[in-house]
């Protein structure tokens, strides 16, 4: 009698129950990972609009949604004012979880400023002027000017009124006075108009405490006083005194008293 021969499968229950549970362990942990996800991850929020904001608003509304702002350029825009914001990335309107980073661009204002008006202005307050209109102090020139105190603007390269791109620099006309008078002739030669002049030149004696000099011109128009100052001993007074006529004389008067006379 041949002897009974054995199944030699496995059994198939713990193959099965192994199975099932490596299946129940992925399938909780994928749903575990999505509960943790879901109660730890940041929220959602919606870019807001920034533009025309300056950068203090725009930063407290970004973080007012739980947002972060960053200014990152700054571009001319004839639209938008200076240092306002011109555009944000991401921009408005995008879904995004909280923390983001915002990167906002400013406006740098126009391209063009229009020249102020500096004449009779100081070089100093002139200068101020132009830096706050976005302009740059140019190359500077003194020139004579009867009415403009020296050290006052008198006229500007390009005028006032016209527009220059920012940042251009704006040459500035510089008062230093008056203009000299013409010189007078050398003492014995005679003018167009018969006027002639002469150098005098002295040192104050000595005396008591501070003395009055006083020149006076005797010529064809009359006596003349050309000078008159107080000074004191030592000083050294030179002039150049012109008159009209054949005969022209000059006297010098020391507190009164005439100390020199001189006929050319």
């Amino acid at each position: 009698m041949w002897p009974q021969r054995r199944d030699a499968r496995r059994p198939l229950l713990p193959q099965v129950l192994l199975l099932l549970a490596i299946i129940a362990f992925v399938v909780g942990s994928y749903y575990g990972t999505l509960w943790y996800w879901e109660r730890t991850c940041p929220g959602e929020v919606t870019v807001p609009k920034l533009v025309g904001l300056t950068e203090r608003e725009a930063t407290a509304v970004l973080e007012s949604m739980g947002l972060r702002g960053e200014v990152v350029a700054k571009k001319p825009d004839e639209d938008i004012p200076e240092a306002a914001v011109l555009s944000a990335e991401p921009p408005p309107e995008r879904l995004v979880r909280e923390g983001r980073l915002v990167r906002i661009t400013l406006s740098s204002g126009s391209r063009w400023a229009v020249v102020p008006d500096v004449r009779e202005m100081s070089v100093d307050r002139a200068r101020a002027l132009l830096r706050k209109a976005g302009l740059a102090p140019g190359r500077e020139k003194a020139v004579f000017d009867s009415k403009v105190p020296i050290g006052y603007v008198v006229g500007q390269i390009p005028d006032s009124g016209e527009q220059v791109a920012k940042g251009m620099g704006i040459d500035l006309l510089v008062s230093k006075g008056p203009a000299p008078p013409p010189l007078p002739p050398e003492e014995g030669e005679a003018g167009a108009d018969g006027v002639r002049s002469t150098e005098i030149e002295f040192i104050v004696p000595t005396g008591a405490g501070l003395q009055e000099v006083r020149v006076v011109v005797h010529d064809d128009g009359g006596e003349t006083q050309v000078y008159s100052k107080v000074h004191e001993r030592g000083d050294r007074v030179a002039l150049r005194v012109t008159g009209k006529g054949a005969e022209i004389s000059v006297k010098v008067y020391l507190s009164g008293e005439l100390m020199r006379e001189r006929t050319f």
